[in-house]
């Protein structure tokens, strides 16, 4: 199983990183904004957490949602989905994040998705961003659908 994780993972992690942009910044920034852990948005969303929560030491803690909505954009243009995120390695060492994200319509279904990275953060470190699904990552109906997202899964890897 972690073996195909990691191969998708690797998959939408090059597709992303063609298609997707993303401030970053690595801090120490512990200020608590409302968000949603991973744990949350996939219990929100009626999933058991089991994906959200795969890799090392229940990765799925250390991502949070910070704010997600439509609004014009520098970089993704007017009435763009913008979701703003925080990984925070909570570990011992430095890691590697993939994170990926899902679209989900009004009814909760999943529209598409896209991944975002975090390379190399030190214990305690965070990683902010931002980051929009384009076109081709929405397989399930139009940009215009998109009303929620939710933390999919997380891959957590020991940094090299």
């Amino acid at each position: 199983m972690r073996k195909i994780g990691l191969v998708a993972a690797s998959v939408v992690a090059a597709v992303g990183g063609l298609t997707a942009c993303s401030d970053s910044g690595d801090s120490t920034d512990t200020e608590k904004a409302p968000a949603a852990t991973a744990e949350e948005s996939a219990e929100a969303a009626g999933s058991s957490g089991v994906e959200a929560e795969a890799g090392e030491g229940g990765a799925g803690r250390d991502v949070e949602i910070t704010a997600s909505g439509v609004r014009d954009h520098d970089t993704w243009g007017e009435n763009a989905y913008v979701v703003e995120y925080r990984i925070t390695n909570s570990g011992e060492e430095a890691a590697n994040y993939f994170v990926g994200l899902e679209f989900l319509d009004a009814d909760g279904d999943v529209l598409g998705s896209t991944g975002v990275t975090a390379d190399k953060l030190g214990p305690g470190k965070s990683k902010k961003g931002e980051t929009a699904p384009l076109d081709v990552e929405i397989e399930n109906g139009e940009l215009a659908d998109i009303r929620d997202v939710r933390v999919a899964m997380v891959d957590r890897t020991p940094a090299t």
